[in-house]
């Protein structure tokens, strides 16, 4: 889902196609997210699901070890795809950020294929190290997660701001006024679930949210603040500040004296 919002710029109508992107992906991933853990636990039963043993769990469902094989096949191969997703989605957004002026000049350049291939790279660097430093997925889940799970805060609340502070900007997707109060609330339950998961209750049970991994993730989000304050100092030669004057609308909009209500 976080795909498609991040490749919206470059869809052939992104207006339609942004709606239709964002609504099928949550529908599918709402179907499959319900769905697949009532079918597999009805199925298997919770030990097997407990212990981690997918494989004997398609040997119980499909009946024949090697129908088990060809999907385990499949799996490891919509692991290759998922992995290719993510470094497409992270090099997009990198990509997008430093167009923004909020990380290195670097990473905002597109490469002889079109591609923002310098972000994709450290994208896939960054995965590689946590995969070396770490070495398994819940305790690489517990490193970053942090900034998952933060980005959504700072999406919803900035939604709330983006309303009270620029209440004219041009919004070619627009929802309605009932969504300010729900993103609001979605925002607090995001702020506790980032609380109580990283800090208060999460141990190092099976690897999981240990200390080390509470330092990569905060290490990782504070090399991205050191990164927005060098492009801003040093490639850019201007003064942080903690808050910057935007106009009330875009240039090009008001020009062309585009209404918005």
């Amino acid at each position: 889902m976080d795909a498609c919002a991040t490749f919206a710029p470059e869809y052939k109508d992104t207006v339609r196609d942004t709606k239709l992107a964002l609504r099928s992906a949550a529908l599918f991933s709402l179907a499959v997210y319900i769905l697949l853990p009532l079918g597999l636990v009805g199925s298997v039963g919770e030990e097997t699901i407990a212990a981690y043993d997918y494989v004997g769990a398609l040997n119980q469902l499909v009946g024949s070890t090697a129908l088990a094989d060809f999907f385990v096949v499949c799996i490891c191969i919509s692991f290759l795809i998922s992995m290719n997703t993510a470094t497409a989605d992270g090099g997009r957004a990198l990509f997008g950020i430093s167009r923004d002026g909020m990380t290195v000049k670097q990473l905002g350049k597109l490469n002889r294929f079109h591609v923002p291939g310098t972000a994709m790279t450290l994208d896939m660097t960054i995965n590689i190290l946590f995969v070396l430093f770490i070495g398994n997925i819940f305790g690489i889940l517990a490193a970053s997660n942090l900034g998952y799970v933060l980005s959504h805060f700072f999406a919803l609340t900035a939604f709330i701001l983006l309303r009270k502070d620029r209440p004219d900007w041009p919004r070619p997707i627009r929802l309605s006024a009932i969504w300010v109060p729900i993103a609001g609330v979605l925002a607090a339950v995001t702020a506790v679930f980032t609380v109580v998961g990283f800090g208060w209750f999460q141990t190092a049970a099976g690897g999981y949210g240990g200390t080390k991994e509470k330092i990569i993730g905060l290490a990782v989000l504070g090399i991205s603040i050191l990164l927005f304050f060098f492009r801003r100092i040093v490639q850019d030669g201007e003064t942080p500040q903690w808050r910057e004057d935007t106009p009330t609308m875009p240039e090009t909009a008001a020009s062309a004296g585009v209404r918005t209500h």
